[in-house]
């Protein structure tokens, strides 16, 4: 080893090196690493121990309901389905819509309500085989 050099792998005892804690006083560094390994400990006994050191827990925002997720309401809506309807399914539609929200019991972006008509006319296609009938399909 070069001449004035220290062992970095040895004990080092010197009290005479000074640290600045997170108050801004003055520290013996070796009493701040003892300070520091004590607190490692502690923290590591605690999460052995089953308690919880902290009641929080990281989220995704995967986790999140679809409306707390979004930044807008066309996030995550890449496809676009352009429907062309009749004057009497467009009055329809804006009553249901209406009628969402007092069940809901909040008011409703317009794409959320008629996606969610899309979907629920998709789970009951036994009644879009009846409005198609009624059209004129499977004579």
């Amino acid at each position: 080893m070069k001449s004035g050099a220290s062992d970095p792998f040895a004990d080092d005892t010197a009290d005479d090196t000074t640290v600045e804690n997170a108050d801004g006083e003055a520290q013996n560094a070796v009493e701040s690493e003892t300070k520091a390994e004590s607190e490692t400990e502690y923290s590591e006994q605690s999460d052995e121990s089953g308690t919880p050191s902290s009641n929080t827990r990281q989220i995704s925002r995967e986790d999140l309901p679809f409306t707390l997720r979004r930044d807008n309401v066309k996030d995550e809506r890449e496809n676009v389905h352009q429907l062309f309807v009749q004057t009497e399914t467009d009055k329809h539609a804006k009553d249901a819509e209406r009628e969402l929200e007092s069940l809901i019991g909040e008011d409703v972006y317009r794409l959320d309500a008629r996606e969610a008509i899309y979907l629920a006319g998709m789970q009951n296609l036994s009644d879009a085989a009846t409005i198609l009938r009624d059209w004129g399909y499977d004579l």
